[in-house]
């Protein structure tokens, strides 16, 4: 009987580790930290690297390499002509976050929203591109992996960008 409670509180105080919570701004990712701001406001933003657009749900794989610098905006999003279908758009998706394995609450950051000039997923025409307001500053050299998860009633979408930041 000893042998049996010895071993159910040992294997309860094993399963009952709950995982850490979500970061927000100045949540700490090794020697980097996270803060909270719109593209303009970070050194570089991973997206110019990147072909962002994913145009149906499905599951999708990017690799890339960056030049080093101080701090990369990682918010991503959505896009539509009109603020009136944006906002539609925005109510209706649900959006995750991971950076480096760790899951990061983005209601926490907040969006921002900037106008697109002829972008060319739109056919030219411009847009309005609502964001995550994510940046990750004291960016290190290295292999990193973001991961972004929407929902929409379209599907999910789920999309894992693998960079390696030079030295």
């Amino acid at each position: 009987m000893f042998i049996f409670l010895s071993v159910s509180a040992l294997l309860l105080a094993s399963g009952s580790r709950a995982a850490p919570p979500p970061l927000g701004p100045g949540g700490k990712i090794g020697s980097m930290t996270l803060a909270r701001g719109p593209e303009s406001q970070a050194s570089i933003e991973l997206w110019k690297y990147y072909d962002a657009v994913l145009p149906t749900p499905g599951h999708y794989r990017r690799t890339c390499t960056l030049p080093s610098e101080k701090s990369l905006f990682i918010g991503w999003g959505d896009w539509e002509q009109t603020p009136k279908a944006l906002d539609a758009a925005w109510k209706q998706l649900k959006y995750e976050l991971w950076f480096d394995g760790h899951q990061i609450n983005l209601s926490r950051f907040g969006a921002s929203d900037r106008l697109l000039y002829s972008f060319p997923a739109a056919g030219g025409k411009n847009v309005i591109l609502r964001e995550w307001s994510v940046i990750l500053r004291g960016l290190t050299p290295g292999k990193h992996v973001i991961r972004y998860r929407s929902e929409s009633s379209l599907g999910t979408t789920d999309a894992t960008w693998t960079f390696t930041v030079l030295g």
